[in-house]
């Protein structure tokens, strides 16, 4: 009789074991679907935070983008600024001579031929030429005490320079019919007539010379 209620004991036990194991069982797949949950949260906000990130770097791009072509634009208004206060080239000039209507005084008219606005200044560089023009150099014209200003030429306006000689009193002097022209910041010079005009100095100059020149700007505009 005691092993019978040994074993109907045991039996009750070994019931009691198994419900507990049950329950067990049952609170561990609550558990692990409990922490499977912070991990599918997890994943979805790290893919929130990839998205937001692809976003922002979308975001990012755009305004790159849009940085990019407000610096691409500013450095076109830049270029287009720049170009048209460019120094004026020798092949978009015009040289030409008139009568400065004083004594011993030549003035240089130098044209803008080119299609955008450029600028000169300082004292533009000048040889006399005889009539055989690279053939016959006379003397180079020394520069005046005047002051450079700057001076900005539109297309088809002018600017010009006074060219001073003192003439030869001897009866010996040599005559020059044209000038090499260089404009300044220049390496490129032009030959041009003086248009009927003659300069006639002294043959043999010395140290002093009889031919000088003051800075480009003496008068700007369209030339008419």
């Amino acid at each position: 009789m005691r092993v019978r209620k040994i074993s109907t004991i045991a039996l009750v036990v070994t019931s009691a074991a198994l419900s507990l194991t049950a329950c067990g069982g049952s609170d561990g797949s609550s558990a692990a679907a409990q922490n499977s949950t912070p991990a599918a949260a997890s994943s979805s906000t790290s893919g929130q935070g990839t998205a937001t990130a692809s976003s922002s770097a979308n975001g990012g791009t755009s305004a790159s983008g849009s940085s990019g072509s407000s610096s691409a634009g500013n450095k076109a208004a830049s270029r287009k600024s720049t170009a048209s206060g460019t120094t004026c080239k020798t092949e978009h000039l015009a040289f030409s001579a008139a009568s400065a209507g004083v004594k011993n005084e030549i003035v240089v008219n130098l044209k803008n031929t080119g299609s955008a606005t450029c600028s000169m200044h300082g004292f533009p560089g000048v040889q006399l030429l005889g009539p055989g023009g690279l053939g016959e150099k006379g003397p180079d014209a020394a520069h005046t005490d005047t002051t450079a200003a700057t001076a900005t030429i539109a297309p088809g306006e002018e600017t010009r320079f006074l060219l001073h000689y003192i003439p030869d009193s001897s009866g010996s002097g040599k005559t020059y019919t044209k000038l090499a022209v260089t404009p300044p910041n220049e390496t490129v010079f032009d030959v041009m007539d003086l248009n009927g005009l003659k300069i006639t100095i002294a043959a043999g100059t010395g140290n002093a010379p009889d031919v000088y020149v003051d800075p480009v700007g003496y008068h700007t505009g369209s030339g008419k």
